[in-house]
C-alpha cells in the first residue's frame, strides 16, 4: 500500500519528557516505512536539551530517515511547527505533526494517508486515540470514573474499527497527530502565532481551511496513544487553553455550535456506544429513565427495581432537572443523573412508562443502544383518547420501531431480570444507526436540539476571567459539576 500513496515528512517537535520522547522514536522506526517517509525532529531547546539530544542521536543513530535540528533559542511549540514546516522541511511532502509524547499503532500512517488521499475536499486527517478529546476512543464511558489504560483503547478499537466508518468529518482535528495536505500549507500557511506559545493553533487552522471548503476528519481505523498534558505545568496550561480559546470563538462564533452538534448528530452511532460493544468488568449498567410525571406509583416501582438489583446490576435514575431534588429525596443513597448526558452510556436503556416528550426520547436515544419498554402508550380505538394522546403515540411509534424488548410492569425482580437478557444481546450496527439518526433528526427538525451559531458576551467574559484566575474557575466548575 505505501508504494501507491504520497510520502510524507513527520515533525516531531520536541521539548523535554524523554520517557515520552523515547517511547514515541522506538515506535516510529517500528510503523514508518523509510523507503518513502522521512521523520523531522525538531527541538526547541526545552531546560534539559543537553540530554534530549544526546538521546534523539543515540536512538536515531545515523540513520537516514531521520533528520534532527536544534533550534538557536526556544521558540514555544507553534513557533518550532511552523519553523520545522515552513523553513526546514523543503520536500513538498504531505505533513504529520506528531507529539512527542505519542505511540503509534502498526499500520496508522497507511491508514491515515489512505484517508487524506480519498477526497480532494480533505485537508486534515488525525487518528483516534486513547487521550485526543473528540478523537478519544472510547469517547463516552459505561463508567465514567474508571480510567481509560491504553491496553482498553487498543482491545476496544480492535473489536470495532472495522464497525465504524473509514472516516468522520469533525469541525476540527487533534493536533496530537495532524496530517495536513500540502497544498493546505501552500495556500493558508499554518499556525497562527496568535495562539503561541500553544493550544487552539490546530483547531484555528481547521476552522480557517474549512471557511474554504476543506473539512478536517477524524481517520476512525488508525490509533495512536497519547500521554498529554506534558507541556506545560501548573496553572499556564488551564490559563493558555482558556485565553486562546476566547480567540477561537471570537473569530469562529459558530465553534461552540458546531461542536455540540457533531457530539450530538455527526458521530457514527458506533463510536457513540463504541464502549458497550466490549464490557470491560461483569456489570450491567442500566438507565432507569422516568416519565414526566412521577406518582406514587413510579416511586414504588422505582424503589422496587433498585431492591432487585444485584451488586453486578448498576442502575442509575435518570430525570428531568426539574425532578433531581424530588428523586434525590425519594431514592437516597441511589444513582440520580439529568437525562441525556453525553459522557456517559449505559448498556440498557429502560424506560419505566410512556414517554410523551422528544427530550425524553433524546434522552433515551443519546444513554443505550438497547431499549426496555415498560408499561408503554396504550393504543385506545376510541377517537376521543386518539387526539388527546396523539403526541405520545407518536413517540410511542418510534419506540417501538427501535426497541429490544417491552413488557407490563411485573416487579422489580421481573424487570432486572429482563434487562440481564436483554444485555447480552447483540448490538446490531445498521439497527443503532437507523436509530441514532432518525431520533436526531426529530430532535433537530421540531427544535428540541438547537446549536447556536454565536457565542454570548457571559461566554466570553467567563473565559477572560478563567485565563486570569485558573485556580479559582477550576473550583467553581467542580462545585457546578457536583450540583448538576
Amino acid at each position: 500500500m505505501s508504494a501507491d500513496r504520497r510520502a510524507v515528512t513527520i515533525v516531531v517537535p520536541v521539548y523535554d519528557d524523554l520517557p515520552g520522547l523515547e517511547r514515541c522514536i522506538e515506535a516510529l522506526l517500528e510503523t514508518v516505512d523509510f523507503d518513502l517517509d522521512r521523520v523531522l525532529l525538531a527541538n526547541d531547546v526545552g531546560p534539559n536539551v543537553d540530554a534530549v539530544e544526546a538521546r534523539i542521536l543515540e536512538l536515531v543513530g545515523d540513520h537516514d530517515g531521520f533528520e534532527y535540528v536544534r533550534n538557536a533559542e526556544n521558540l514555544g511549540f507553534v513557533g518550532n511547527c511552523n519553523r520545522a514546516v515552513l523553513e526546514l522541511d523543503r520536500t513538498g511532502n504531505d505533513v504529520l505533526l506528531l507529539n512527542s509524547d505519542t505511540v503509534p499503532m502498526p499500520g496508522f500512517l497507511d491508514e491515515m494517508t489512505a484517508v487524506l488521499g480519498s477526497e480532494d475536499t480533505i485537508g486534515v486527517v488525525c487518528a483516534r486515540s486513547d487521550n485526543a478529546t473528540i478523537a478519544s476512543y472510547p469517547f463516552a464511558r459505561r463508567n465514567p470514573r474508571a480510567t481509560v489504560a491504553p491496553r482498553r483503547t487498543r482491545e476496544l478499537h480492535g473489536r470495532t474499527k472495522y464497525l465504524l466508518p473509514r472516516y468522520t468529518v469533525s469541525p476540527v482535528a487533534m493536533g496530537f497527530c495532524f496530517l495536513i495536505r500540502r497544498e493546505m500549507v501552500d495556500r493558508f500557511g499554518l499556525f497562527d502565532e496568535v495562539f503561541s506559545p500553544g493550544y487552539g493553533e490546530e483547531n484555528d487552522f481547521c476552522l480557517r481551511i474549512n471557511e474554504h471548503g476543506f473539512t478536517a476528519v477524524l481517520a476512525n481505523r488508525a490509533l495512536v496513544l497519547h500521554t498529554g498534558s506534558t507541556s506545560f505545568s501548573g496553572d499556564r496550561g488551564p490559563s493558555l487553553r482558556l485565553a486562546h480559546e476566547r480567540i477561537l470563538l471570537e473569530r469562529y462564533p459558530f465553534y461552540g455550535g458546531a461542536l455540540a452538534l457533531f457530539l450530538a448528530r455527526y458521530r457514527d452511532a458506533v463510536d457513540v456506544f463504541a464502549d458497550a460493544f466490549l464490557p470491560d468488568d461483569d456489570v450491567v449498567r442500566v438507565a432507569l429513565h422516568l416519565p414526566a410525571e412521577v406518582t406514587d406509583e413510579v416511586v414504588a416501582r422505582v424503589r422496587s427495581t433498585l431492591a432487585a438489583a444485584p451488586d453486578d446490576v448498576v442502575v442509575t435514575v435518570i430525570v428531568a432537572k426539574s425532578q433531581i431534588r424530588a428523586a434525590r429525596q425519594a431514592f437516597p443513597g441511589a444513582g440520580i443523573a439529568v437525562g441525556g448526558r453525553a459522557r456517559q452510556i449505559f448498556d440498557v436503556a429502560v424506560a419505566l412508562g410512556a414517554l410523551t416528550t422528544f427530550a425524553q426520547l433524546s434522552a433515551l436515544n443519546a444513554n443505550a443502544p438497547r431499549w426496555v419498554l415498560v408499561d408503554p402508550v396504550s393504543h385506545d380505538v376510541r377517537w376521543s383518547q386518539a387526539v388527546v394522546n396523539h403526541r405520545a403515540s407518536a413517540i410511542d411509534r418510534i419506540l417501538r420501531r427501535f426497541e429490544n424488548q417491552s413488557t407490563s410492569w411485573h416487579g422489580g425482580d421481573d424487570l432486572v431480570r429482563l434487562v440481564r437478557t436483554t444485555a447480552g444481546t447483540e448490538i446490531d450496527p445498521a439497527a443503532l444507526r437507523a436509530r441514532w439518526h432518525s431520533v436526531s433528526d426529530i430532535a433537530e427538525a421540531t427544535g428540541l436540539l438547537v446549536h447556536r451559531a454565536t457565542v454570548s458576551v457571559r461566554r466570553l467574559t467567563a473565559l477572560t476571567f478563567g485565563a486570569r484566575n485558573p485556580r479559582i474557575a477550576a473550583r467553581l466548575r467542580a462545585v457546578i459539576g457536583r450540583g448538576a
